[in-house]
């Protein structure tokens, strides 16, 4: 019978091409949107898990560069049982790089850069981070300085006391490569980085793998207050970090009780956030994409519906030889699971070749666009499912007709 069906669809190409169009299109949307959202939460996931204590921030703020707190507050979170190190830090947006701001420098890759270099300064945002140096340098979990590159890399060295108020950066081998020096190679140790204007000396270069962490440019907390105006009784957030012998989230509720007006988040809370706001852009995105499913099991119904007007005779002379209504109803549901199988793996094909090629792309930003072996499967199960049930109605229209059908219709 699936012969016979395959058989039935190759007669008619144009047809058949078009009613596996038109659900093909939004299937090949479903693999590349979830895509996307698996390779966001796969990021962050890989970027969080490099960080081990509590984020200290004012309340509702959804990011370290919108959260502004009294300096004088690490007083009382030092007091509080299981914290071990308390550190202060200042987080902004990067004032101008290089004499060029961001949107400055985007517009210029657009236009001198090729291939997936003319982009990609679109999706990068510069961010400076004041490090309170007496607190961060007994950190266990230092990202930046873990980081730090070999010395036959050129890596350097991260700050030290005497780097207090000191213009001391240290940048990843993502900035030195994004603002070379005069001739063109990337930056290195004892440069010098022109940041708001300001000359700020190279002392070391790291490189974490992680987009999100490598765009940062890390001073101490003086010489950052002093670049970006910022009160000497103010600070952006606490990183805090608890002893060996209390539960990160223990600490977290002990710290919301104790001090008003703050949200204290580990990295794992922050990862349980991405997690949801993903699990609800995926939602929304399959309730988007769900017209065009409609859309397309409509087309297959109406081909289906079509071809089994055109072939009264034929499905005549079928009963006439024997064929019982249960199997023409499977021929035609045959047909029609054979149109959303075609969909799927055209799809599936598609979405394969365009993220290969985009990931590609987006090497520079370390983003991998997730298409996995299960999602290409439940793809290809819905492409197939929807098929089925559009052709239940055509599939029933045909094995309703009798030989006297086929005579009647071939008198007329």
């Amino acid at each position: 019978m699936w012969r016979f069906a395959w058989q039935n669809l190759i007669t008619r190409p144009t047809r058949t091409m078009l009613a596996t169009l038109g659900l093909t299109i939004p299937i090949l949307a479903i693999l590349g949107l979830f895509s996307l959202t698996n390779g966001i939460r796969a990021l962050m996931g890989n970027t969080l898990a490099r960080m081990n204590g509590l984020m200290i921030m004012r309340e509702n703020s959804p990011a370290p560069v919108f959260s502004d707190l009294p300096a004088s507050m690490v007083e009382d979170l030092r007091k509080i049982k299981g914290s071990r190190i308390v550190a202060p830090e200042v987080w902004k947006i990067s004032p101008p790089l290089e004499g060029k701001n961001l949107l400055a420098k985007a517009a210029g890759r657009l236009f001198t850069r090729k291939g997936p270099e003319r982009f990609s300064g679109l999706a990068e945002t510069i961010m400076l981070e004041g490090q309170s140096l007496p607190e961060h340098l007994n950190l266990k979990s230092g990202v930046y300085e873990q980081g730090l590159l070999p010395p036959e890399r050129g890596g350097g060295r991260f700050l030290r006391m005497e780097d207090i108020g000191q213009p001391n950066v240290l940048i990843s081998s993502k900035i030195a490569r994004d603002y070379p020096g005069a001739d063109g190679k990337p930056k290195k140790v004892g440069d010098t980085l022109l940041v708001g204007g300001k000359p700020f000396h190279i002392i070391g270069i790291y490189e974490t793998g992680s987009f999100l962490i490598d765009g940062t440019i890390v001073m101490e907390i003086t010489a950052a207050r002093k670049l970006l105006g910022i009160d000497p009784e103010t600070v952006s957030t606490f990183y805090i970090e608890p002893d060996s012998s209390t539960e990160i989230g223990l600490l977290a509720e002990r710290i919301r009780v104790a001090v008003d007006g703050v949200q204290a988040q580990s990295m794992s809370q922050f990862n349980v956030q991405v997690g949801n706001i993903m699990g609800r852009l995926d939602l929304f995105l399959l309730l988007t994409v769900g017209l065009a499913l409609l859309v397309g099991g409509v087309g297959i119904a109406n081909t289906m519906l079509m071809s089994a007007m055109e072939r009264i005779v034929e499905f005549g002379v079928m009963r006439a030889n024997g064929w019982t209504r249960r199997d023409v109803l499977g021929l035609v549901t045959a047909e029609s699971a054979l149109l959303g199988l075609l969909s799927g793996v055209f799809a599936s094909v598609l979405a394969f070749g365009s993220i290969t090629a985009l990931n590609v792309m987006l090497a520079r930003v370390q983003l991998k666009l997730g298409l996995t072996p299960l999602l290409i499967a439940t793809c290809i199960s819905v492409a197939v499912a929807i098929a089925v049930i559009a052709g239940l109605y055509p599939a029933w229209r045909a094995s309703r007709m009798t030989p006297m059908d086929a005579i009647r219709n071939e008198a007329s």
